[in-house]
């Protein structure tokens, strides 16, 4: 029977990574196993102490979390896994009723962490006196569609999100996305 011997355990952003060596011959086995995290989450406002930790993860920090931070037109609200690490954020605006930016984590997705967020920047926007919630989600991004009608955001018109994104040639071209834009009466 043969023996085998871990080589190397790595992890995705949403993928456990294992590599086991067989010791009776030169194949080596990979299997990918998704995994989900459980974790107690703390749903508050982000503090420029957020800042370092957010930019492990996030590429927004420092030209649009680093001001909303700042901002008294902004929120910026994060989720911390066990009060200490951000694991999701959410940036509303308090002008304009615009709910953006809301990312979770991919190992702690599908946990209510999105709902949390979005129920708790409504209840924000309302505190403010502002008396609905739009944002914008792409059109193929249909797990977040249909997230945002059930919590009873209904689609207003269309647009196209341009964001900068890396090129195989190594520079960095704007890029139209496709995209709803969603409204919700609070």
């Amino acid at each position: 029977m043969p023996r085998s011997s871990l080589c190397a355990l790595g992890h995705g952003r949403d993928e456990l990574h294992l590599s086991v060596r067989l010791a009776a011959s030169d194949v080596t086995l990979t299997m990918t196993r998704k995994v989900r995290l459980s974790v107690d989450a703390e749903l508050r406002r982000a503090t420029e102490r957020d800042l370092p930790a957010l930019s492990t993860w996030s590429g927004h920090v420092k030209g649009t979390f680093a001001p909303a931070v700042a901002s008294d037109d902004r929120v910026l609200l994060v989720a911390n896994a066990n009060g200490r690490f951000p694991i999701g954020h959410l940036l509303v605006d308090l002008t304009g009723g615009v709910l953006s930016h809301l990312l979770v984590l991919g190992g702690f997705r599908d946990q209510g962490l999105g709902t949390a967020l979005i129920v708790e920047g409504e209840r924000v926007l309302r505190e403010r006196g502002v008396m609905h919630a739009t944002l914008v989600v792409e059109k193929a991004n249909d797990g977040a569609i249909r997230l945002y009608e059930r919590l009873g955001y209904t689609r207003e018109g269309e647009t196209d999100e341009v964001f900068d994104e890396p090129m195989p040639d190594g520079s960095v071209q704007p890029v139209g996305h496709p995209s709803w834009v969603m409204r919700k009466e609070l």
